[in-house]
């Protein structure tokens, strides 16, 4: 098949080698094979496909480069096979022709082949006949895309003959043409295809679209459409198209109603794309012709591309009024319906965007004469759809669902009765998703899309600002139907029977309050960027919409709001205001809210509303507010504005720049009495305010004249604000503080306890941050002028500066950081009651006392020096007190005195006997506190009473022997029942009977001032109330008390426990010996050395108790009787040895190991020689 007979003629010089091949391949015998006519084609298609072999050799090129005649002849045999063979041969025969082109790159070679081909087809009648060739000029444009330009430059009769060719019926040549003229119409076809070839190809096509049948040419013919509308002038053209009624229109919606999908979807890209152009006289003739009732019913395919392109041709029809006089919106909204549900639940992000964007579109424009909605279903699926919308996480989707409901929320759309259960669900929906991606720095909800823009009606808006079109929306619907029974449902009751709350009254009820407490905050923290005004804007209508609604709550709000910046924000940006009246509106309506908020007692000024309109200064521009032609009703407005900011800490300006405006005002330009009662009390707070800014560093002091004499001279109620201002212009102006520091404080309290409840915690925590409350209190005019308010006549005021006060205290003995601040309150707190007691009116006595007093004993912390007469005056007003009132009634206070009594009695100057013998003198306060005792007080008014007894009875023993004299009267003490004073739950009442009962022992129970009952039982001592059995229980109850925790209660149960040894020595031997032999003996003093803390008074306890143990002969078998104990012992000895903690104790720890070595047996002295070694080398032994 490589060679004919005749292939020595042809020599060696067409011949190739060739893979798979043992001999050359004669290039010139294979053509010579494919020319012959004799040969059968089954014998060419071989030499044909090794043709093919041979294209790819790049030697065999290379010769065809140098004699292209031979490639010309060649391609001339290869068309003729394309001619005159079946189909399959002459596509192979195509392919070899297309690769020797590519190979080749010869143009020389390329118009020989189209000059051939031009011949062959102008001498063929039949275009049926002509058909291979047009398939190979389709591969040729479609391979070789300059052929396209070389076709219509060179060889515009060939185009014509083919354009003639589609009038014939026969659809395989119409087919191909139309091919080959698809990939002629690419790149820049305008400029190089000719018009006239434009115009005639555009009339077939529209021909041909309505007659064709095979899918194969009407997807060409598509493909061919598409090209041509890429052109405006042949869209126009196509468009006005008219072939005895047949349009481009009706041929569109023949294939739009075919059930070839992929040609629904190429008529309606076509369909999109020349609607996209936005040429009015495209949307009529769509609109005016039926062809978009059946654009909506394809929306009910599942594909997303025809889907998109339906979506896309009515996105650009539904901004046409004539979509809507033709109701078009109304039977095309169950297919829009039901493409949105299809695509939410395939989460097409991008065509739900357009899609919602579209129903806003048709709800916001639909005329309110024609229903929108024919059925409650229908609503019913819209707004569940408009509510899945919502919750989707995509920007675009989630805002154009916004629009959607903003649009809905129309009376007119809403069916009755109004479904309010379903739009509160779908807006509690709404602010959570809004309330989440405020927190959420990752959300996408807040960034704008730029290149993103579906709506005409809504091109800038973002998430807020929709979201407060729709609570306006909502808002004006309320409005529309409070009074339209039909509008709400409500559950049926019977007469008798308290009607329920109907739908529309819980949806007022929502929208209020989810608007105040949620809606607001989420668009103030917008508004305070500042980069959105129309948002400024749109909040400003929903707050006037919402106080008609509810102003009771929305009063509230809007003060909040002011506090937040609202007001300032407004202020500064109305040089940008563009519906004034809306803004003044609002402005009038807020100032009014503020003035009944802060001073509802005097009348709204009427230069209010004058001035308003007139308010163009920004507060940056200040000094404008200075000048001479500003009317005397702005400035006051101005200061009533900035009052109100500052008051509710949105301080617009510096200190200074306010000192400026309100010098202005009072200087010489309006005399100080011209000014209104509401003007002069906010200019008094400004001077306040403004100290409070600048630390009292001002040089003028015009205003601050007017301000002193008004808060010195008037009464609170004229002048004051309850702000914290007042309070910083008391701390930093001494002259205020002394002048009027009390009362200004007692208002500033008063201010608190009126507000709210008071959680001390929490109010404390807020003075600290917020007041620097104790910076303060180190003001000793300050603190002096607060104390004042102890004796407050309002019992709330004074409670709370005494919880103030008592916390302060606290901190500052916590820190240990003044002494100062503590010895002020404590004088300053005598001197108040010694005036409580001396005053004439009694009626608060006992409160002020009460609160006075704690803070007075908390003082105490730095032990008084010395009692001063001033002590000795409070002291007898105290005696007094307890005398004369019934003190049971009064249990607290009772407290606070004795605590006061024993401090004076335990104070360490050498006056402090000058109180022992007043109180012993005293027969009304002795009796008092035998009352005491004997009445059913709480535990710690007797246990105080016991231990000033104690004292006493001290005292009393050794002035009694160094006198000898016999006293006036004598006081009972009950010491019984032990167990319920010793086991009593309160410290005080265990401490200070513990004392009594150490006192007694001490004194062998004889006192010449005081007697005890239940005494004669005891053989060996007759005057002491005790029996033995309450001794051995007395003294079990030390023994637990020496382990206890608390030092105090510790080192008083060892003073008892020695007197207790000590005076059984004296009178009972054997229970002396008994008790010291105890078996807990041991293991008491095992815990209490071993408790012992390091700390030197813990540690000279139980060195004490040590001492008493080895000086006690019969005491020190504790010890000795015991290894464990011993070894305890030593281990704690030899650890203090060496303790700087107990370094001023080492003489006692010295002698301690001394007697320790000397009780201990002889056996084990060797073990403890290295103590001995040890304590004898230390110098202070």
């Amino acid at each position: 098949m490589n060679r004919k007979g005749n292939h020595n003629i042809h020599g060696s010089t067409w011949s190739y080698s060739v893979p798979h091949h043992e001999e050359p391949v004669c290039f010139a015998c294979l053509v010579e094979c494919l020319e012959d006519d004799d040969v059968v084609m089954v014998k060419k298609r071989p030499a044909l496909a090794e043709t093919l072999h041979l294209i790819h050799l790049k030697n065999f090129i290379d010769d065809l480069q140098r004699n292209v005649e031979i490639a010309v002849h060649f391609s001339f045999v290869v068309l003729d096979l394309i001619e005159n063979t079946e189909s399959s041969f002459a596509s192979n025969a195509v392919e070899v022709l297309l690769k020797l082109l590519s190979k080749m790159d010869s143009g020389e070679l390329l118009e020989s082949i189209l000059d051939h081909i031009q011949k062959k087809m102008l001498h063929t009648e039949n275009p049926k006949d002509s058909l291979p060739l047009i398939v190979l000029l389709g591969r040729l444009v479609k391979v070789f895309s300059p052929v396209s330009g070389i076709l219509c430059h060179n060889y515009e009769p060939i185009l014509q003959r083919m354009i003639n060719g589609l009038s014939q019926p026969d659809e395989d040549v119409q087919s191909n043409t139309v091919f080959l003229f698809v990939y002629t119409f690419v790149g820049p076809w305008e400029t190089i295809v000719p018009l006239a070839v434009q115009q005639a190809l555009a009339q077939e096509v529209v021909c041909l679209l309505h007659t064709a049948k095979t899918p194969y040419l009407l997807r060409n013919l598509m493909a061919l459409l598409k090209n041509l509308i890429s052109s405006s002038d042949l869209t126009q053209m196509l468009m006005t198209l008219d072939l005895n009624n047949l349009t481009l229109l009706t041929s569109l919606k023949k294939l739009i109603i075919n059930k070839d999908s992929d040609l629904q979807r190429s008529a309606l890209y076509v369909l999109s794309c020349i609607l996209s152009s936005g040429k009015e006289e495209y949307r009529n003739t769509v609109l005016n012709s039926d062809i978009i009732e059946f654009m909506f019913e394809a929306l009910h395919s599942q594909i997303p591309d025809q889907q998109k392109f339906v979506l896309d041709c009515v996105e650009s029809l539904c901004h046409s009024d004539l979509f809507y006089m033709k109701c078009h919106a109304v039977y095309g909204l169950e297919s829009l319906l039901y493409a949105l549900e299809s695509l939410l639940g395939r989460r097409n992000s991008e065509l739900c965007s357009t899609a919602f964007s579209i129903l806003a579109t048709i709800l916001t424009r639909q005329p309110s004469s024609v229903p929108l909605f024919i059925n409650s279903a229908t609503l019913t699926s819209c707004l569940q759809l408009i509510g899945q919308g919502i919750q989707q996480q995509h920007p675009q989707v989630f805002l154009a669902s916004l629009w959607s409901l903003a649009a809905v929320i129309r009376k007119t759309h809403l069916l009755l009765p109004i479904p309010f259960e379903e739009l509160e669900k779908i807006l509690q929906i709404m602010l959570d998703k809004l309330s989440k991606a405020e927190l959420s720095s990752s959300s996408l909800i807040f960034r704008k899309k730029a290149s993103h823009n579906r709506m005409e009606e809504y091109p800038k808006q973002d998430p807020m600002e929709s979201a407060l079109r729709i609570y306006v929306a909502c808002i004006q619907l309320l409005e529309e139907c409070w009074d339209d029974p039909l509008t709400c449902t409500t559950t049926y009751v019977s007469q008798d029977s308290q009607p329920t709350e109907t739908s529309i009254q819980q949806f007022k009820e929502f929208i209020v309050n989810s608007c105040l407490d949620k809606m607001l905050p989420l668009v103030m923290k917008i508004v305070d960027r500042g980069d959105n005004y129309m948002l400024c804007q749109c909040l400003q209508k929903l707050l006037l919409e919402l106080y008609r609604t509810d102003s009771a709550k929305c009063s509230q709000v809007l003060v909040q709001m002011t506090s937040e910046g609202l007001l300032s924000t407004i202020i500064n940006r109305r040089e940008e205001v563009v519906e004034m009246d809306t803004e003044t509106q609002f402005l009038l309506q807020l100032c009014h809210v503020l003035h009944e908020e802060d001073t509802p007692e005097i009348p709204f000024p009427e230069w209010v509303h004058k001035a308003i309109p007139d308010l163009k200064y920004s507060l940056a521009d200040y000094h404008q507010l200075i000048t001479p032609h500003i009317s005397e009703d702005l400035r006051n407005l101005y200061i009533f504005l900035l009052y109100h900011m500052c008051k509710l800490d949105d301080i617009p300006l510096s200190g200074q720049e306010i000192l400026h405006i309100i010098n202005n005002s009072v200087g010489s330009q309006f005399s100080p009495v011209q000014l209104s009662p509401l003007t002069k009390r906010q200019i008094v707070f400004l001077w306040a305010f403004a100290v409070s800014l600048l630390q009292n560093n001002i040089q003028s002091n015009n205003p601050g004249a007017l301000a002193l004499r008004t808060v010195a001279e008037e009464p609170p109620s004229d002048w004051y604000t309850n702000h914290s201002a007042f309070l910083y212009w008391v701390f930093l102006d001494s002259e205020v503080c002394h002048k009027a520091g009390p009362q200004i404080i007692d208002s500033w309290l008063t201010g608190i306890t009126s507000t709210s409840e008071i959680d001390s915690d929490g109010l404390m925590e807020n003075l600290e941050e917020n007041y620097h409350i104790l910076e303060m209190f180190a003001n000793a005019d300050f603190t002096e002028a607060f104390m004042m308010t102890l004796v407050s006549a309002s019992t709330e005021v004074a409670s709370l500066s005494s919880v103030i006060l008592r916390h302060c205290l606290e901190k500052v003995i916590e820190m240990d950081s003044s002494d100062d601040f503590v010895l002020c309150v404590r004088a300053k707190g005598r001197q108040l009651l010694q005036d409580v007691f001396l005053r004439e009116d009694k009626s608060l006595n006992e409160d002020h006392l009460l609160n006075t007093m704690s803070i007075f004993l908390m003082t105490f912390n730095i032990p008084l020096v010395k009692v001063e007469g001033r002590d000795l005056k409070l002291f007898y007003h105290v005696s007094k007190w307890l005398c004369e009132e019934e003190v049971e009634r009064y249990p607290e206070l009772t407290e606070m005195f004795l605590r006061l009594i024993i401090l004076y009695i335990e104070a360490s100057d050498s006056l402090s006997s000058s109180v022992s013998p007043m109180m012993i003198q005293n027969v009304s306060l002795l009796r008092s506190f035998e009352k005491l005792l004997h009445t059913h007080n709480p535990d710690n008014v007797a246990g105080l009473t016991y231990g000033i007894i104690s004292y006493l009875m001290e005292f009393s023993a050794q002035t009694g022997q160094e006198n000898n004299t016999n006293p006036c009267v004598t006081i009972s003490i009950p010491l019984h029942p032990l167990e319920k004073r010793l086991k009593a739950s309160s410290p005080i009442m265990q401490h200070c009977f513990l004392q009594v009962l150490a006192t007694s022992f001490q004194c062998k129970f004889m006192n010449p001032l005081f007697k005890f009952l239940n005494v004669g039982r005891f053989n060996p001592d007759l005057n002491c109330p005790f029996i033995s059995s309450d001794i051995t229980s007395i003294f079990c109850y030390l023994q637990q008390f020496l382990v206890q925790e608390c030092l105090k209660t510790k080192q008083t149960a060892l003073h008892c426990l020695q007197a207790v040894v000590n005076y059984l020595s004296y009178t009972d031997l054997k229970l002396h010996d008994d008790l010291l032999t105890h078996p807990w003996n041991t293991a008491m003093m095992e815990v209490m050395v071993q408790m012992t803390d390091d700390d030197a008074e813990s540690i000279a306890t139980t060195f004490n108790m040590l001492q008493f143990i080895f000086d006690s002969n019969t005491g020190h078998q504790i010890i000795t009787e015991s290894p464990e104990l011993m070894q305890i012992v030593s281990r704690f000895l030899n650890e203090q040895k060496d303790n700087t903690v107990a370094k001023p104790l080492q003489h006692q720890c010295s002698h301690l190991i001394q007697k320790f070595l000397q009780i201990i047996p002889e056996q084990y002295k060797q073990q403890y020689r290295t103590l001995e070694v040890q304590s004898s080398s230390n110098p202070h032994v």
